[in-house]
C-alpha cells in the first residue's frame, strides 16, 4: 500500500495546481506564505493561476503568446486594481475617440505664425498624441477596448459595455447620440441593464468577451449567450440559430474547458458576424437588425435561419485515441483543433494546434465550400501559432516571427489552389524588421495603419495616417513635430507616411507629456535656431536625413526608461505607462494602459530643473519689450529664422527684408505672444523652471553615408549605434 500523504506539501505539483483556481488572490498568497516549499516560483508565480485570476476577475482577454508568463500576469493583477486607463488617438469624427473637448486648438480664424512649411495646427476632429478618454475613470476597471469603424467600445470588469461615437457612420442621422460621453449599451426591456452589481450578477447579460466590427458589436455573456448591437441607442438583440445547437448555460464560466455546444468566442467582421461553437466550429451569419416598423420593446431575440458553418473547423481531441472514428482521426491529423480565428472582408483565417494556418473565401450568402492551408505560414516546429487581423490585413505569429499579409495574398493562394497547390513563388508576405524577435504579442490594424503591442508594454506604429489625422499616435499634429518622428507629409490631402527608416527598429507611441514638449522644443530650433537653420532646412527637404534624424530622436526617447532615478522608483519594472491591450480601426487607435501616477510624477520631476536665468517680472520692467517692437534673444531668433524658412519655401522675401511694421501683418497678436512663450515652446513647464533640454541645440549628426550636418556646435552622439538600415520595406 502506498505511503499515506501526511502533509499538503507532499502532494505533487500537478495536484496542487488543480486546487489553486478555487482560491482568490488573497487566499492564494496566504497559502503560498505558509511555508518555504510554496515560495518557489513554480508555485508562487504559477502562470495558469495568475492568468486565470486576472482574466476571471477583470475579464481581460487572453494573450496566447504570453499566457505562460506568470510574472507578467501577477503584476497585471496587482496594477489593474487601481491603474487601468484608456487612451485614444487619430480621427475624432463623431467623437469616436471620446474626447469631448480638443486641447491646444486656437479659437477662431486667427492668422498663425509660419513656423515651417505647411505648419498644421490640430484640427478639432483629430488627435495625434495619446489622450485619455473623458469620463472613463468612474466606469471601474477597464478590461478591454475595441475600435469600430466610427466608434470605440470599452468592456468594464463588471461585464458592462460602453461606447463612444456611432456604430454606423453611414447612417449617422439615425444612430447619433446627443451625449458625447461613454454610452452604456442596453439590453431589451425584459432584462436589467442598470449599472452596478445587478448586471454583474446576471450571467445572461454580463459580457465576458466582445468584438467590434465595422458597423456592429457582438458580445458573449457569462452564460454563453450572443448579443448583437447595431446602434448605440438601441437595445441589443439575442442571437439564436435554427439548426445549430448552442449550450446557453446560466452558470458562470468554469475553469475547465467548455463542453460541447458552448460558444468559445465571437468575432464581428467587416460585414459579417461569427462565433466559434465547440463541436460545430466557426459559424458565420449576416449582422442582425430590427425591422424599421418593429418596436424596440417587442423584439428581443433574432432567430438566424441561414447561419453557415465553415467546414472542418469543429474537431476536438478526445482524451483517448480509441474513442475517435477514422474520419475524426484524419481530421485531427490534417487540420487539428482550431485555436483562434479572424474575419476579414472576404476571408476567414484560422490557426490550429498542429501549427497549420488555413483560410476560406466567402461566397454567396456567406457560403464556404472548402478550406485552404496557407503553406508558407505553416510552423515547421508543429507548435501552435497565432493569427490577428481585421478588414483586409492580418498578422501571423510563430516562433518569435511576425508575418504581415493581406487579402491580395490570400486571393492569389486561393486562385492557385488547383494549379499550384504548394503555393510556390506567391509574393505578398512582409517581414518588417522591427517586429521580428522583438516580443510582439498583438497587432491591431486600421484602414491604412497598424500598431503593435510588445510584451514590455510598449506600442510601435506603422503605415500611413490619411490627412495627418494622427492615427499613428506619434504626436506633432502634423508638421513639423510629426516629421521628427519619421512621418513624411505629402500630397494635397497632407497624408503622413512613415519613412522606411522607421521600420528597422520601429517608432514607439509615447504617453509622457514631457516627450511632446521635447519634440516641440527641438522642432522650434533648439536653443539657437539661427545656428541650426541649415540643419533644419536639410531635415525638411531630404527624406534620408529626416529618416536618420528621426531614429536619433527615437533613441533619445527610449533612453528615458534608463534614467537611474526612474528605474529606482519603478518597483515592479512595468514603467509609468504599461500598455495592456491595443485596438485600431479606420482612422483611429487606442490602448488600455496601466498608469503608475507616482512613477509618472517621478519621470516629470527628473526632467525639470530650476532656471537660474528666470526673470522676476515684478522687478524687471525696464527689460519689457514695448508693444510692436522686434523681440530679442533666443525666441526672437526662433521667430525670425522660422518665419524666414517658411517664406523661403514660399518664394517670398524674408523677415529681414521686410519693414518691422509688417510684423503684425504676418502674425496674429495672440499667436505672437504664444510663439515667444518658453512654456509654449517646450522649453519650460512653468515660470522659474526649465526642462533639462532647454540648453540643447537642434541635433547635429554624422550621417551613415559619411555626410556631416552643417553647423558650428559639436556633433551629437547616438544613444545606440547607427542602425544598419533596411530601406526596402513597403507597407
Amino acid at each position: 500500500m502506498a505511503e499515506r500523504v501526511s502533509s499538503i506539501t507532499d502532494l505533487p505539483l500537478d495536484i496542487l495546481v488543480l486546487v489553486f483556481p478555487y482560491l482568490d488572490a488573497k487566499s492564494f498568497l496566504s497559502f503560498c506564505s505558509t511555508c518555504k516549499a510554496f515560495q518557489q516560483d513554480s508555485i508562487r508565480l504559477d502562470p495558469a493561476y495568475w492568468s486565470h485570476a486576472t482574466r476571471s476577475t477583470f475579464r481581460v482577454p487572453n494573450q496566447p503568446i504570453v499566457q505562460h508568463d506568470g510574472v507578467r500576469w501577477q503584476k497585471l493583477y496587482r496594477r489593474l486594481l487601481t491603474q487601468s486607463r484608456v487612451f485614444t488617438w487619430g480621427s475624432n469624427t463623431y467623437n469616436r475617440l471620446g474626447h469631448s473637448s480638443q486641447r491646444d486648438v486656437p479659437a477662431g480664424p486667427v492668422r498663425l505664425p509660419r513656423h515651417l512649411p505647411r505648419r498644421r495646427f490640430a484640427h478639432s476632429s483629430s488627435c495625434s498624441f495619446p489622450t485619455e478618454m473623458d469620463n472613463t475613470r468612474d466606469l471601474g476597471v477597464i478590461a478591454d477596448m475595441q475600435c469600430g469603424g466610427w466608434s470605440t467600445t470599452l468592456l468594464a470588469s463588471k461585464g458592462l459595455l460602453y461606447t463612444v461615437g456611432v456604430l454606423d457612420g453611414m447612417q449617422v442621422l439615425h444612430n447619433h447620440s446627443a451625449d458625447n460621453g461613454p454610452q452604456l449599451l442596453r439590453f431589451p426591456a425584459a432584462y436589467p441593464y442598470s449599472t452596478g452589481p445587478a448586471a454583474y450578477e446576471e450571467p445572461t447579460i454580463a459580457i465576458r468577451q466582445f468584438s467590434s466590427g465595422r458597423c456592429h458589436i457582438l458580445g458573449l455573456s457569462d452564460s454563453g449567450r450572443i448579443w448583437s448591437w447595431y446602434a448605440v441607442h438601441k437595445p441589443a438583440l439575442h442571437v439564436k440559430f435554427l439548426n445549430i445547437d448552442v449550450n446557453d448555460s446560466s452558470s458562470t464560466p468554469s475553469y475547465e474547458p467548455s463542453t460541447y455546444g458552448r460558444i468559445r468566442k465571437v468575432v464581428a467582421g467587416w460585414s459579417r458576424s461569427s462565433a466559434f461553437v465547440n463541436g460545430t466550429g466557426i459559424v458565420v451569419w449576416d449582422p442582425v437588425q430590427r425591422d424599421a416598423h418593429q418596436n424596440d420593446d417587442e423584439v428581443d431575440t433574432m432567430l438566424v435561419l441561414d447561419a453557415v458553418e465553415v467546414p472542418r473547423t469543429g474537431y476536438q481531441r478526445a482524451k483517448g485515441a480509441s474513442r475517435e472514428s477514422p474520419e475524426e482521426r484524419v481530421l485531427g491529423e490534417e487540420v487539428g483543433v482550431v485555436l483562434n480565428y479572424i474575419m476579414l472582408e472576404h476571408f476567414v483565417i484560422f490557426v490550429t494546434d498542429i501549427g497549420k494556418i488555413f483560410c476560406a473565401k466567402f461566397g454567396d450568402k456567406n457560403r464556404v465550400e472548402e478550406i485552404l492551408e496557407l503553406q508558407a505560414l505553416r510552423n515547421a516546429l508543429d507548435s501552435p501559432s497565432d493569427v490577428q487581423g481585421s478588414f483586409r490585413r492580418f498578422a501571423v505569429f510563430k516562433n518569435g516571427e511576425v508575418i504581415i499579409g493581406d487579402q491580395d495574398y490570400l486571393e492569389a493562394c486561393w486562385n492557385a489552389r488547383m494549379r499550384n497547390p504548394e503555393q510556390t513563388d506567391i509574393d505578398g508576405l512582409k517581414y518588417i524588421p522591427a517586429l521580428q524577435q522583438n516580443n510582439v504579442i498583438s497587432i491591431a490594424f486600421g484602414d491604412y495603419h497598424f500598431i503593435a503591442l510588445h510584451s514590455t508594454g510598449k506600442i510601435t506604429s506603422y503605415g500611413t495616417e490619411l490627412q495627418a489625422c494622427g492615427a499613428l499616435g506619434l504626436g506633432g499634429d502634423g508638421d513639423p513635430e510629426g516629421r521628427i518622428r519619421g512621418i513624411r507629409y505629402t500630397g494635397f490631402g497632407h497624408d503622413g507616411k512613415l519613412l522606411p527608416h522607421a521600420y528597422t527598429h520601429g517608432r514607439q507611441v509615447w504617453f509622457e507629456p514631457e516627450k511632446k514638449k521635447f519634440m516641440t522644443f527641438m522642432t522650434s530650433g533648439g536653443k539657437d535656431p539661427d545656428e541650426a537653420k541649415e540643419r533644419m532646412r536639410l531635415f525638411v527637404t531630404d527624406p534620408a536625413v529626416q529618416g536618420e534624424l528621426s531614429e536619433w530622436f527615437e533613441q533619445e526617447g527610449r533612453s528615458w526608461d534608463d534614467n537611474p532615478a526612474v528605474k529606482e522608483a519603478d518597483e515592479d519594472g512595468l514603467g509609468s505607462y504599461f500598455a495592456l491591450s491595443i485596438s485600431a480601426a479606420g482612422w483611429h487607435s487606442g490602448a488600455v494602459v496601466l498608469v503608475n501616477a507616482k512613477l509618472a510624477a517621478q519621470v516629470q520631476r527628473s526632467y525639470i530643473v530650476k532656471d537660474p536665468d528666470a526673470v522676476d517680472e515684478t522687478n524687471n520692467t525696464e527689460d519689457q519689450q514695448p508693444e510692436g517692437t522686434e523681440p530679442i534673444g533666443m525666441f526672437a531668433s526662433s521667430l525670425s529664422w522660422l518665419t524666414d524658412l517658411g517664406r523661403w519655401f514660399l518664394g517670398l522675401q524674408t523677415v529681414a527684408e521686410q519693414q518691422q511694421s509688417n510684423l503684425q501683418d504676418v502674425f496674429h497678436p495672440h499667436g505672437l505672444s504664444d510663439f515667444l512663450d518658453p512654456i509654449a515652446y517646450g522649453a519650460s513647464p512653468e515660470k522659474g523652471y526649465k526642462y533639462v533640454w532647454a540648453d540643447k541645440s537642434f541635433p547635429r549628426l554624422k550621417l551613415s553615408d559619411g555626410q556631416e550636418m552643417p553647423g558650428t556646435v559639436d556633433f551629437d552622439e547616438w544613444k545606440n549605434d547607427i542602425p544598419e538600415w533596411k530601406l526596402d520595406i513597403e507597407v
